[in-house]
């Protein structure tokens, strides 16, 4: 994902070869051969509105995380619950039905039910569409719960009102993770162009050609070429996700790039055009 961050601008210095040439390690396979690009200062990290904006977008990530966790937990539990509760069986009248399934059955049933002498209304939720269970007027057997009388569900039909603690189960295993999984970029970010800027690398331009850009669910995926330091045309990848951190280009483009990268999949990007360093996610193509 690119983030667009107002910080300053790209730094004189860069990285050297034996030969007085300078390159940046665009991935931890590739050096570029680059120039060193005019304009005072470097990124500043403390105090930043960089630093600001990445930990907010980690606190994000960890609150979705934490909060994944904390439903599947929760249906889990009420589930389990739900199938270890006592209950007794007593008839009811339907009094409406509706239909809740738009890409799946289901039915709502609102029913009237008596529990111990005291007249009950409430609503059972079925995993069946509705012309298979009772209609309004007819008798439907009910399963009352011992501690709620308001917790009811239709004896022998696929109950909805409560989450099923296997499949759920099975969801707190791995939604946490897949979670995480798809927001590791908003999870590492943070960390690593932290560890970027403390790494003395230092900004360098280049030129490269947009030779293919490809959109999927995750995100939009620029392909690039540039020369190494043998005069060999290399390929690499510029991933994000809503706003390009390279502006808006197109198959067959020449754009020059200011880079401040260490080979890793965070580096930093100067766009001139907007006086700003976006985040970029940086990987070699094959």
């Amino acid at each position: 994902m690119a983030h667009e961050h107002a910080t300053d601008a790209p730094s004189p210095s860069g990285a050297r070869d034996n030969n007085g040439g300078s390159w940046v390690q665009i991935t931890e396979e590739t050096r570029i051969r680059t120039s060193i690009p005019p304009g005072p200062g470097s990124p500043v990290w403390e105090g930043s509105w960089l630093r600001r904006r990445l930990w907010l977008k980690r606190a994000a990530a960890v609150l979705v995380i934490a909060s994944v966790t904390a439903w599947l937990g929760w249906a889990v539990i009420d589930g389990t619950k739900h199938a270890f509760a006592s209950y007794t069986r007593t008839d009811g009248t339907v009094t409406t039905q509706a239909e809740t399934g738009r890409h799946s059955d289901g039915c709502q049933l609102d029913l009237d039910y008596t529990v111990g002498g005291q007249p009950l209304h409430d609503v059972a939720r079925v995993n069946a569409v509705c012309n298979t269970l009772p209609g309004p007027g007819s008798r439907a057997a009910l399963d009352v719960d011992t501690t709620d009388p308001h917790d009811i569900w239709i004896d022998g039909a696929s109950d909805a009102n409560h989450p099923d603690p296997l499949i759920f189960g099975l969801f707190f295993l791995i939604g946490p993770a897949v979670a995480a999984f798809a927001l590791w970029n908003e999870l590492t970010d943070y960390g690593r162009i932290r560890k970027l800027l403390a790494s003395g690398a230092q900004w360098q331009q280049f030129e490269a050609t947009v030779t293919r850009k490809t959109g999927s669910r995750s995100g939009i995926t620029v392909r690039l070429e540039a020369e190494d330091l043998s005069g060999n045309v290399c390929p690499f990848n510029v991933f994000y996700r809503f706003v390009s951190p390279i502006g808006p280009v197109g198959k067959g483009d020449r754009i020059k790039l200011t880079v401040l990268a260490d080979g890793k999949w965070q580096a930093l990007i100067w766009r001139p055009d907007r006086m700003r360093i976006y985040v970029a996610h940086i990987s070699r193509s094959l």
